[in-house]
């Protein structure tokens, strides 16, 4: 049981930080990559939509990802240009990638520790 409490513990302290990281990186980037975006309709909507505040920017943040992860899909919807992802900066886009693959592995090990709560008991 040690064991599996230090797990849990790791990974409370990755979220966390995680959760850090990206409110940081909201708040310092998100007004930058919006300006590079600035001809695609979806990106506006969502700024218009959420504002600024601490959830605004990370769901404008989550839709910025989505041009960069299904550029294709926001395409056919309407949302962005053929080409908007390519606008960001690959420096921005390598550090969003980064941000959402903590935040994808954060959530596969927490995934992990439920089975192994799970399987425990």
């Amino acid at each position: 049981m040690p064991v599996l409490a230090c797990l849990v513990l790791i990974w409370l302290i990755s979220s966390c930080a995680n959760l850090i990281v990206m409110t940081w990186f909201t708040y310092h980037n998100i007004d930058v990559i919006e300006r590079y975006l600035s001809g695609c309709k979806g990106i506006a909507a969502t700024r218009e939509l959420w504002k600024g505040g601490f959830r605004g920017r990370q769901m404008r943040l989550s839709i910025i990802f989505a041009t960069m992860y299904m550029p294709g899909v926001m395409y056919r919807r309407g949302d962005i240009t053929k080409i908007a992802h390519f606008n960001i900066p690959l420096q921005l886009r390598r550090k969003i990638w980064a941000i959402y693959i903590w935040l994808f592995v954060n959530a596969g090990v927490l995934a992990a520790v439920y089975y192994a709560v799970k399987i425990a008991r």
